[in-house]
């Protein structure tokens, strides 16, 4: 009997994640397209920041002096877009809750959608951003079939984020200025992050920089899919680790606290 009642609590669980994750695809592509309604650019724009900073940060090290890293232009643009789908999820992520306000109080609908339709709409315009690097790659002649390993490597890379979006939706809750403080956070992790430069291996700030999960997704990628080296065991061991850790984070927080946001927001 009781085997009977776990395999029915599992297949309703199955279920009701199913549930959650057909809302938050629904409203991430009502989200997407809203975002660009009446625009005469549409979804250009989605690629006109990372190309624009890209073309500044490649101008800028054209006039200092030539980079030392091979493929530099595909390594600062993989680093640039993966960067930006980070920040730019987890700072709509963090205002999920608060923003729909007056429908969590009108209706019943699922809090976890909320959250994961906001990092799911910006999964649509990184796809164009992967597009565009890998025309990069048909340019700079590197080897194109690696770019399959990227699969994997954003599917944990989308937990991490997802994890650190519950986290955030669930303080800015109870912290308003939370918005300002992440935006700043950010800031600082783009020069600790190595996106436009690179670090000696056996460096200190190497060493340090391993406590930072956006070091190993970026780099990981930069390896494998433009070097086309196999990163250390214990490379991709952390790289794993983040990602279950901060994303069952996550969503623990986001459960336990969940409860209380109809009488917060």
């Amino acid at each position: 009997m009781d085997f009977k009642k776990n395999i029915k609590k599992l297949a309703l669980l199955i279920k009701e994640f199913k549930d959650i994750l057909r809302l938050a695809f629904s409203l991430a592509k009502a989200n997407f397209k809203l975002r660009n309604e009446g625009s005469y650019l549409g979804f250009l724009w989605y690629l006109l920041e990372p190309l624009c900073f890209f073309g500044i940060i490649l101008l800028i090290g054209g006039v200092i002096g030539q980079h030392p890293i091979n493929y530099y232009p595909l390594y600062l643009f993989l680093g640039l877009i993966m960067f930006n789908f980070f920040t730019n999820s987890t700072s709509i992520a963090l205002k999920s809750i608060m923003a729909n306000g007056n429908l969590i109080k009108s209706m019943k609908i699922s809090l976890e959608s909320l959250v994961m339709s906001s990092v799911f709409q910006f999964v649509f315009s990184h796809i164009l951003e992967m597009c565009i690097f890998f025309a990069f790659m048909i340019y700079f002649k590197a080897s194109l079939w690696l770019i399959i390993f990227y699969v994997p490597i954003f599917f944990l890379f989308l937990m991490f984020v997802l994890g650190v979006g519950f986290m955030l939706a669930t303080v800015a809750v109870y912290i308003s200025d939370l918005s300002n403080i992440w935006s700043v956070f950010c800031r600082l992790l783009w020069f600790l992050t190595p996106i436009f430069y690179s670090m000696p291996a056996n460096s200190l700030f190497h060493r340090i920089s391993y406590m930072n999960p956006m070091f190993h997704f970026i780099n990981i990628s930069r390896e494998i899919i433009i070097y086309g080296r196999v990163p250390g065991f214990s490379t991709l061991l952390l790289m794993v680790f983040f990602s279950i850790l901060i994303f069952g984070l996550g969503i623990f927080i986001f459960k336990k606290y969940k409860l209380k946001f109809a009488e917060m927001v």
